[in-house]
This record gives structure tokens, sequence and C-alpha cells, in this order.
């Protein structure tokens, strides 16, 4: 009875399990996860474009408000720092682009061909950009990189981008480390890769000029600059570059000379070959008047022989019973392909004359007293300078104010005949004023105007001058300048320091 008993209960429990176990029970779920276990995925920064740059073409960059970026000083000085200011087309404001072997790029100031660099390789925010010499110590390869409507460029030395400090002034440049701080540029292609410009020389060694109107002569390979500093001091430079010093032509000035106008005070010498000897050309005046002289020195060589030739023609001031029309300073010689040789003088007083010379005596020939006047100018013109290249006759003057304001300037006329009619590059007679402008002020290198057109055996022309790296500082010393001279397709030329550059390299009036 006991195990029927058993069986029952067990039969019943059995029961209520298969019962609990019925599919229409509802399941048991878990709760849900709503968690993604994808990745997040990451917007990747865009690409970087790469601006398309034509190897060895020149190029301008300039921010919005039209500021161009160049050097401070002119891109004269290595070392210097790079600026904006106004852009205006000037050789410092235009960079030819060198293409590196791993697409980056050099990036030369056309000036004197210094580069663009961050120093040392500086990896810091705010580091300035220089020009210096190629070094691969300093930060020079630079990429182009496209953005918005302009481009960035950045130094892949650093990492740093080229900024300006301030965006709408003239302001210095410096690389910032962060792109959103960097000036978007605007580049524009000046000129093509083959295209010849102008170019300021870098001096060293003792180039200082203590007095104006230095000029050049190559003589036996060597080079000699003269200038007007006491008794004619002359320095020697084997390169054009190196100038050392080389000695004096007076030790004791010729006293005939003060007894003569009453003052010794010699300016403007310049050597010449003049009928197979080197002969010294120089004035001596009493400053604003034309009681003037001119005198010769011969030499056996630059630098030794001297032998004092006395006078070749002197002027009277204005008012005195000899009155001349004419002021004897600036001597020039030019020899014509006839071989027949003309002292070109002239200055402040009624124009500049031209007068044949003796080649054997280096003084005027006797009986010929025939006088050209070539040039005239109401308001100051000196400093002639006669060459020629090809079919015109070139004359150099120098124009404005001698105290060599911003209004002191180098310019130009030509002719079909040594004797004229000279004319500017509008057809103007120089005989009414009129010239053609050749130099400017520029930031750092000023008053080029007395300047000599030396012609070396390359046949590389230079202009060879004075200059000041602020004329309005008391402190800033005169130096000798030095730079080529480019000649465009309609036979002009154009200098470093030209005021319109671009159109005057493409021969535009």
């Amino acid at each position: 009875m006991k195990k029927v008993f058993l069986f029952l209960i067990f039969a019943l429990l059995t029961a209520c399990v298969f019962a609990a176990c019925d599919g229409n029970t509802p399941a048991v779920t878990e709760p849900a996860d709503n968690s993604d276990t994808t990745e997040p995925v990451t917007e990747a920064p865009p690409a970087e474009s790469f601006a398309a740059i034509e190897d060895g073409a020149v190029y301008c960059f300039r921010t919005e408000d039209y500021f161009g970026i160049g050097g401070v000083t002119y891109g004269t000085v290595n070392g210097e720092k790079v600026g904006v200011r106004g852009y205006r087309e000037n050789l410092d404001q235009l960079w030819r682009f060198i293409k590196n072997d791993d697409g980056t790029y050099t990036v030369q100031n056309s000036s004197s061909g210094l580069y663009l660099s961050i120093r040392l390789k500086s990896d810091n925010d705010g580091s300035s950009a220089v020009l210096t010499t190629e070094n691969k110590n300093h930060g020079q390869r630079w990429e182009v990189i496209e953005k918005d409507k302009g481009v960035l460029l950045r130094c892949a030395d650093t990492g740093g981008y080229l900024a300006i400090l301030e965006p709408d002034v003239e302001s210095t440049a410096v690389q910032r480390l962060n792109a959103d701080e960097a000036t978007v540029w605007t580049m524009k292609k000046e000129l093509e890769a083959d295209a010849e410009l102008p170019r300021i020389l870098r001096l060293e060694g003792d180039y200082m000029a203590p007095a104006s109107c230095p000029e050049i002569i190559k003589f036996n390979g060597v080079y000699y600059n003269i200038n007007m500093t006491g008794g004619m001091k002359i320095k020697s430079s084997t390169d054009l570059i190196t100038w050392k010093n080389a000695g004096t032509v007076f030790n004791t000035k010729p006293s005939w000379i003060a007894k003569e106008i009453g003052s010794d005070s010699i300016w403007a010498p310049g050597f010449y070959m003049v009928g197979g000897k080197l002969r010294i050309y120089y004035c001596a005046s009493s400053s604003g008047s034309r009681n003037s002289l001119i005198g010769l020195v011969d030499c056996a060589t630059p630098t030794s022989g001297f032998v004092d030739k006395g006078m070749v023609i002197r002027s009277y001031a204005k008012g005195t019973a000899e009155e001349t029309p004419y002021n004897c300073i600036d001597p020039n010689i030019f020899v014509d392909d006839d071989g027949k040789t003309y002292l070109v003088w002239g200055s402040y007083a009624e124009g500049i004359y031209m007068r044949r010379i003796d080649e054997k005596t280096g003084k005027f020939i006797e009986n010929d007293t025939e006088m050209c006047k070539l040039a005239d100018a109401p308001d100051g013109m000196e400093a002639p300078y006669l060459i020629k290249r090809g079919d015109y006759y070139y004359l150099f003057v120098a124009m404005g104010n001698m105290s060599k304001d911003e209004n002191y300037h180098w310019a130009v006329g030509r002719s079909e005949s040594l004797f004229g009619p000279y004319v500017d590059k509008k057809g103007k007679p120089m005989l009414e004023g009129n010239t053609s402008k050749l130099t400017e002020y520029k930031p750092g290198v000023q008053a080029v105007a007395h300047a000599q057109p030396f012609l070396d055996d390359d046949g590389q022309w230079y202009l060879v001058s004075e200059m000041w790296m602020d004329r309005s500082d008391p402190n800033k010393k005169i130096q000798l300048h030095i730079s080529t001279i480019v000649w465009n397709e309609a036979g002009w030329p154009v200098t470093a320091l030209s005021t319109n550059l671009l159109d005057e390299l493409a021969g535009k009036k």
C-alpha cells in the first residue's frame, strides 16, 4: 500500500513539471543590449594638395591687402629679416623657386641671391624668417600647399608655416607651427625660368666708401676702385666682391689746385686708358659755384707711378668777368669706334658738354675749341657718363638734389649720333631736361645716382656707385654699391633699383 502511495505522489509531481514547461508559457528573455560593438568612424583630414610650381620661374607672394614679401633691407644683407610692405614689383619682392630632388623647393630672393630660411632649422613657434646664403644647417626646403584661394608656405625642415605678425601693415615674417595661424598667400608667376634679372653684389672686405663718386677699371685682370677721399683712395679686388686698400694717388695734393680756385677739394676721379696710357681725370671745386677745374694724372699702374700733369680745363663763377656757361666737374672720357677721344663734363650749370682731346697729351687739341652741348636740366643734372652699345650712344646722368634725398636718381637718354640729339624713352630731348629714370630709393639701398656704367671683359655691364643703407641716419656710413645691368629688348638699361622693374624688363615705356 505504501508503494502505491509513493507512486501516485511521483506521478503528480511529474505532471506538474510538464505543465510548467508547456509551449504556451512565455519564454524568459534577457535585457536588450543596445551597445554598438563597431569601432567609431573618424573623418580623415583632407589630403594636402601641392601647388603647381614651375621649376626656376620667378614668383611673388602677397597678402590679401596687397603687401608683398621681401627683405627688410632689400635682400642685400646675409641674415636680414623677411617682411612685407606694399607690393611694387621690386627686385627683392621677386622669388625664384628651384625644385629639389625630394619635390620641395629652395626659394631664392632675386635681389642678391640669398635664400628664404628658418635659421638653424628652429622648431620654435615664432622664429623669424630670414635671408641667408645656401646652407644645409638652415631650414631652406619649402613646400607650397594649396589653401582656399591661395597657398601656404611650409618649411619642410621645421614643419612651420610662413606667417606675418600683422596682416594689414608692414610687418616682419615668422614661422607658425599651427597651420591655422599661417598666412594664406596669393602667389603669382611674374617671369619665366629663363628670365634674366639684375642683381646686387654682396660686397666683402674693405668696401665701405669713405667718400662719394667711386669708379672702377680693370687692369691686368684686377679691378681697381678709385674715389674722392683725400688724395684719391684706391682699393683693389680680384672678383668685384672682396675689396682691400691699395693706396693713395696724392699723399700731398698739388699746391697749384688751391692757388687756382681757392680750394683743393678733389671730386669724381676716374681711371681711363687714353692713347695707350693709363690716366686719371679728376675735378676740384669750390662747392656751389662754377669755380672749378679738371686735372690730369698719368700713371704707370693703378697703384704706382703717378705724375701730376696739371689742369685740363677750368670754369669761372657766374658774375665774374671770366664767367663760363659750364661747370668743370665730373669728368668722363669716351673713346668712339674711330679712336677719337672726348672729354665729357658738366654739372648744375647749363648742362653737359663734350670736347675732343689729344690722345697723346690727354688734354685738348690746340686750336680746336669746338664744344658740343649734350644735355641740360633746370633742376640739376650731373655726373655724365657716355658709352656706346650696339647702334646707340647712351648718356647717363645723375638727377635731382645734391643733398641726395629721395629725388636724387640715376637717369639715361640715348642717340644714334655721338653729337645728339639725346632723347628719353618717350623721344623727348635731354637738352630740355628729359631723362628716363633708372634708380629710386629702396629700403636699405639709397642715393644711388652718381653712377658709373662699367663694362667687364665678359660683356656684363655693372652699375657702380656710392650708397647708404639709410640716408636719414647719420650713423649709417656711405659704402660702395655694385649691381648688374640688364638690357631689355628695346635696348634700354634696367637696374636692380628700377621704379617699375617688370614693365622696364618688358620694354614698356
